[in-house]
């Protein structure tokens, strides 16, 4: 096979992946000589032109996205009989890999992945306003040096410009993770779908589960909008209350139920990770994709939320939307573990008293001098 292609600049060592109509492989920018993956469209004698436009899309939308944990596209070109994009070759399984070869994952290191696909899916929303249309735990390489990136924006959309025209039947997308609008084929997909999948991802490496396996892919999509699946503590009875109300609210069915930004999303799964539940958990009565799981008494109160105030002391951000601005929200550690709350303004020690009590000393001794 890599007999059969050439690419100028580039040696192919070996093919990573293959999907329906792209291969990736791993390669050497010769003149850099750096480590690389190539994705490589095949031109087929009955392709499709609009294939080939959205292939090229795809590498100007990736290549407009330059962040820690978005796979970052280095190059793009056609050659002889085949279209190409390079990109960072990122060493690691990938989160579905992972569950796979070991099973379910510890809630902890789900929810941190979770938390960086949710800071990357928050930047490329807000600064370039596309939906990536696939999250899923195979397009989720975990780096060897922990971090998640992800990648393959091959069906990404940017809304709001011109684009590749999709076809009214044409459903894109994997069916075990897209929501319920990308399964009906609406024109109403913004960025609480990939909230959506996400939720459906995180669902998968908790329990080891993929939604609505073993059906067939019409049948998925049918189930996405009118089925549902086991809460996750009913398959992975370790994941805590919070996780489950979490996921629940990521794959309400209505978008209007999901939650209104990233930042939300994020805080939450701060909460979830401190041992707390979420702010907002759905009712029983609104429809989610996950069965709904009743927490005990004790839990359903709600936490109080932590604003910081001016003049508190440095804290770890936690990023958050006010006016196009990035705010910060953020707990100071040090003050906590003193039992005070930072974000609240102290009040000022009352040092009347002192004072009254240094006046009548220099007063008495003002008096003793004079006498004698």
């Amino acid at each position: 096979m890599t007999a059969q292609i050439e690419i100028p600049g580039y040696s192919l060592v070996n093919k990573i992946a293959e999907g329906g109509m792209a291969t990736v492989w791993k390669a050497c920018q010769e003149k850099l000589d750096r480590v690389v993956a190539i994705k490589i469209l095949l031109k087929q004698a009955d392709s499709d032109q609009q294939e080939y436009e959205r292939f090229i899309y795809e590498a100007r939308a990736a290549a407009s996205l330059i962040h820690p944990n978005i796979v970052q596209v280095i190059d793009a070109g056609e050659h002889d009989d085949f279209l190409y994009y390079v990109m960072e070759y990122v060493p690691g399984p990938t989160a579905g890999d992972l569950v796979d070869s070991n099973g379910p994952l510890p809630e902890a290191q789900v929810l941190q992945i979770g938390l960086e696909v949710a800071e990357a899916l928050d930047y490329a929303w807000r600064d370039h306003h596309v939906v990536h249309c696939d999250i899923k735990p195979d397009n989720l390489l975990l780096h060897r040096n922990g971090r998640t990136k992800i990648a393959d924006l091959g069906l990404a959309q940017v809304l709001g410009s011109e684009g590749v025209a999709i076809d009214d039947d044409m459903t894109l997308g994997t069916p075990n993770y897209f929501p319920p609008e990308q399964a009906l084929v609406e024109d109403s997909l913004d960025t609480r779908s990939d909230m959506y999948a996400l939720g459906a991802t995180l669902y998968h490496l908790g329990t080891g589960t993929i939604p609505f396996a073993n059906l067939p892919p019409d049948e998925v999509a049918s189930q996405q909008v009118h089925g549902q699946i086991p809460a996750p503590k009913e398959i992975n009875p370790k994941l805590t209350y919070g996780f489950c109300a979490f996921v629940e609210r990521l794959m309400a069915k209505d978008q209007q139920h999901r939650y209104d930004s990233w930042d939300d999303v994020m805080s939450d799964i701060m909460r979830v990770r401190d041992g707390q539940v979420i702010r907002a958990p759905l009712a029983a009565k609104i429809r989610s994709t996950i069965q709904h799981t009743r927490m005990p008494t004790h839990l359903e109160k709600k936490g109080k939320v932590i604003v910081r105030k001016r003049g508190a002391p440095p804290m770890k951000p936690l990023h958050s939307q006010e006016d196009g601005h990035r705010a910060r929200v953020s707990v100071n550690a040090d003050a906590l573990s003193r039992n005070r709350n930072p974000y609240i303004k102290q009040q000022a020690p009352n040092i009347w008293p002192a004072v009254v009590l240094l006046g009548g000393i220099a007063a008495l001794l003002y008096g003793y001098t004079f006498l004698f």
